[in-house]
């Protein structure tokens, strides 16, 4: 589908100005209107606090304030210089919560965010803004991660579970991706709970081998539906669980960008984490498309 409008988290970092340079080489392609969103961080002070330090800290917020207002201008001029239609949206409040604010505001169909966290690596430090966002999004959100370029993806790795919201990553994949260019589909499939016990009763008394291969079995019919409705994708079928599956076979294959379907409700913070889309951003080597479900009627 075509895209309207783009929310480009901007904190004037690194990490943002990469994620911005993927905004603009997806705007450019659907002719959407990017708007940069900026939250603000929210300095007021608690407690009795001396006159004094209050009025300097005062004079360096407004100082970095002045400051963050002529960058974000300067990027602002850039992109309308490429002829996109542009805005600039700074707000005081949480990143996640100001960038899904601004999406609703919007009616934005994509949220486009750079990330600061390790790849490849198990974090303990939950609550980033990539994390965040995902969770209270009103729309896809884009991870950018890799060095900094302008334009579409070319490598996609869509990862399905063969329900709806997978159909809808991969549809939602052609987005932000070159036309034409190959997807390939990866499926994470795993033994029911329990049948491990089985190999503590002896394949003689319970051959366990019969459940894997009613599995794959089962896994591949799916496969082949989704392959006859989508001619020249090609699905890979490997045993583990799912993130690990997926950011593996990423790595392997030199994917630049991972999609992946969010079962959860979308626009509010959920208590229970690690979901698979979560846990996907958290360790992925590459770019992460996060897709959400149609909105509930």
């Amino acid at each position: 589908m075509a895209l309207t409008t783009i929310i480009a988290g901007c904190d004037l970092s690194v990490p943002s100005d990469h994620a911005l340079e993927r905004a603009i080489a997806i705007a450019e392609r659907h002719r959407a209107k990017i708007v940069l969103v900026h939250a603000q961080a929210d300095e007021a002070t608690g407690g009795a606090t001396d006159n004094a330090l209050i009025a300097q800290l005062g004079e360096v917020s407004a100082a970095v304030r002045a400051e963050e207002a002529v960058r974000l201008a300067n990027k602002l001029a850039e992109i309308q210089a490429r002829g996109l239609v542009a805005a600039v949206i700074s707000r005081i409040g949480p990143a996640d919560e100001v960038l899904a604010a601004a999406a609703r505001d919007e009616h934005a169909d994509l949220i486009v965010v750079g990330t600061h966290g390790h790849t490849g690596v198990a974090r303990f430090l939950l609550g980033s803004v990539a994390t965040g966002i995902v969770r209270v999004a009103p729309c896809d959100v884009l991870i950018v991660r890799g060095a900094p370029t302008r334009a579409v993806f070319g490598k996609p790795l869509v990862a399905t579970d063969f329900s709806p919201a997978a159909d809808r990553a991969l549809e939602r994949a052609g987005d932000v991706v070159v036309p034409g260019a190959p997807v390939e589909v990866v499926h994470a499939w795993q033994l029911p709970a329990g049948s491990w016990g089985a190999t503590l009763l002896g394949q003689a008394r319970f051959p366990w081998s019969t459940v894997r291969d009613a599995v794959l079995r089962s896994a591949q019919v799916q496969a082949d539906k989704l392959t006859a409705a989508h001619p020249g994708v090609h699905v890979a079928l490997i045993q583990g669980p799912p993130a690990q599956v997926i950011t593996e076979a990423a790595e392997r294959g030199g994917h630049d960008l991972i999609v992946v379907g969010a079962h959860g409700k979308r626009g509010v913070r959920r208590l229970l984490l690690g979901s698979v889309a979560e846990t996907t951003v958290g360790h992925a080597p590459c770019s992460v498309l996060v897709v959400h479900g149609a909105a509930p009627a």
